[in-house]
């Protein structure tokens, strides 16, 4: 339980860190300054220092990686009720987001705010059911390349 746990907080780490870095490519050619952007301008402007901003920014990414792991995790968990995978999903992914909501200044307008959170986490979800359909496509796919060799292997 705590191996599979900790491989997916390191695939979470790993696709964090990919997601920056494709968000950081997509701010650039959305900004059209002709510079790379590695961090929003407005967390520029809130902590008055481009290389504080960067890190607070890297580190959300991160977080939110990581939480994600966790949340496809507990999906995978076949030992726990389905009301405990549904609160344990909704609550690790709800503390993943909460660094986006204060750095974003959420809380300042609570409908953007609660309407941007409903749309993180149902985005969120969204990518995360495409993962399990593939891979459990490809499980199925597997058990029946098995069942057929063992069907060739008993003629």
């Amino acid at each position: 339980m705590k191996r599979r746990i900790l491989k997916y907080v390191i695939l979470g780490l790993l696709s964090g860190s990919f997601v920056y870095l494709a968000f950081s490519i997509f701010l650039s050619l959305r900004l059209n300054t002709g510079k790379f952007h590695f961090v929003l301008p407005a967390l520029v402007n809130n902590y008055n220092n481009e290389m504080t901003a960067t890190i607070i920014q890297i580190a959300i990414f991160l977080w939110l990686g990581i939480s994600c792991g966790i949340a496809f995790s507990i999906t995978e968990n076949v030992d726990w009720n389905i009301s405990k995978q549904i609160a344990g999903y909704i609550s690790t992914l709800t503390i993943g987001v909460l660094p986006i909501g204060i750095a974003g200044d959420w809380y300042k307008h609570i409908f953007i705010g609660l309407f941007s959170y409903l749309l993180l986490l149902m985005f969120i979800s969204l990518l995360l059911y495409i993962i399990s359909w593939v891979k459990l496509k490809n499980d199925v796919l597997k058990i029946k390349h098995t069942i057929e060799q063992k069907k060739e292997e008993l003629s």
